[in-house]
């Protein structure tokens, strides 16, 4: 065939040196967005790259695409891709595209922000509309194929761009050998990618400082756990940290033995972890990693919990009110749980000043203890009954205490 696919001796030379590296942290990553199919003039490859005739848009999410790094620097990826695309070589509109491959990724600079790779890989083309078509290559000469499904080698280079620690932006061009009997080529097309990348399932060793510990959990965007490292793999990571002290496993310059999130990129002023949401409080440490927040509300955004209402004259506890005040102790006890509360009363203008101030008082207190049985610390809430308010009426409500 005349077109050798080109990018295949370049990925061999990186084989050598790439099988030699070290493993690394399990890693799952997965592709979303748009494909664009170039039909090429059937002379070049590069001839007409950038002309819109040759280039085939299908829908914006056309193309998925699943990747497990099982080292360091390699990548196994399976892709699927399907639309309705035009053939501007055949002269064909609007017909059935279907491809799915898998292969290898190859990541000579890995945990860069700037992430370049290369790719190699064996799949599956349908194309629907080749039958009873002939492709007139001169004046004399005209190739023909009876086939709608086919066998292809495909190869190319592709970028993802971090924006945080796991989202980011991908970028990736591949050029696609299409195997059929005496195809001579005229049948290889381009798909081009744009979309957005998740990166997610990473297996992380820190530093535990505060108990002077190696330990190891699972870390993603909304929960953090650890266990404990063993003896034996504690002392294999602290002798690792002793002769190879110089390491900065994330690129993010903050050497390993000072990074409190040595396989993530992240910020130096917070010691190597990231800051997905952008609030000045590195994720580790953020309660609502993926929300800007505030510090005092341990990384979320400001919370308003839904007032309590009472009958006239009355402070005892509806079931709707009881179904509220559950979903406000959850809040408290795991989003809020070193925040200090204010419970106030209030009633409306009926009745007398000093009678009001008592069933003010009653239906905080009512409140309160209703928190208290569900597990809240007393000590985080202070009680107020603030008597006749005509904007509020007969309710309670619930606000942070902001010292």
């Amino acid at each position: 065939m005349r077109n050798v696919n080109f990018f295949i001796i370049a990925l061999f030379t990186f084989f050598s040196s790439v099988f030699s590296q070290e493993d690394s942290k399990e890693k799952w990553f997965i592709r979303i967005g748009a494909h664009d199919i170039n039909y090429y003039p059937k002379t070049s490859p590069f001839k007409g790259f950038f002309l819109k005739k040759n280039n085939s848009f299908v829908p914006i999410i056309s193309s998925i695409e699943l990747e497990h790094n099982i080292k360091k620097h390699i990548g196994l990826y399976l892709d699927s891709s399907l639309g309705v695309v035009d053939n501007s070589r055949w002269k064909i509109e609007d017909n059935f595209f279907m491809k799915l491959s898998s292969g290898v990724s190859l990541y000579p600079f890995p945990h860069n922000k700037i992430d370049p790779y290369i790719r190699l890989g064996v799949g599956y083309h349908k194309f629907n509309n080749y039958l009873n078509r002939e492709l007139r290559i001169s004046e004399t000469k005209y190739f023909k194929t009876n086939k709608t499904n086919f066998f292809l080698l495909d190869s190319g280079l592709g970028l993802n761009l971090w924006l945080v620690s796991n989202f980011g932006i991908n970028v990736q061009s591949t050029y696609n050998q299409v195997f059929a009997k005496q195809s001579d080529d005229y049948l290889n097309f381009w798909k081009h990618n744009l979309g957005l990348i998740f990166r997610f399932g990473n297996l992380k060793i820190y530093h535990d400082r505060k108990h002077n510990r190696k330990t190891i959990g699972v870390i993603d965007q909304d929960n953090f756990s650890s266990i404990p490292v063993n003896n034996k793999e504690e002392k294999e990571e602290e002798k690792k940290i002793c002769c190879n002290n110089q390491e900065d496993s994330d690129h993010d310059g903050v050497l390993d033995q000072e990074d409190f999130c040595p396989n993530q990129f992240g910020l130096k002023k917070f010691q190597g972890c990231p800051d997905t949401d952008l609030d000045n409080i590195p994720d580790h440490e953020d309660k609502c990693p993926n929300k800007f927040g505030k510090k005092e509300n341990q990384g979320c955004p400001n919370v308003f919990f839904s007032p309590i209402l009472f009958n006239s004259g009355k402070f005892s506890l509806s079931s709707h009110s009881l179904t509220i005040i559950k979903e406000i102790s959850e809040i408290m006890i795991h989003t809020l749980p070193n925040s200090k509360f204010y419970i106030n009363g209030y009633t409306d203008s009926n009745g007398k000043f000093y009678l009001n101030k008592i069933l003010s008082t009653k239906r905080a207190h009512s409140v309160f203890e209703a928190l208290i049985s569900k597990g809240v610390d007393a000590s985080r809430i202070e009680v107020r009954g603030l008597g006749i308010e005509k904007k509020k009426g007969r309710r309670v409500e619930i606000i942070i205490r902001k010292s």
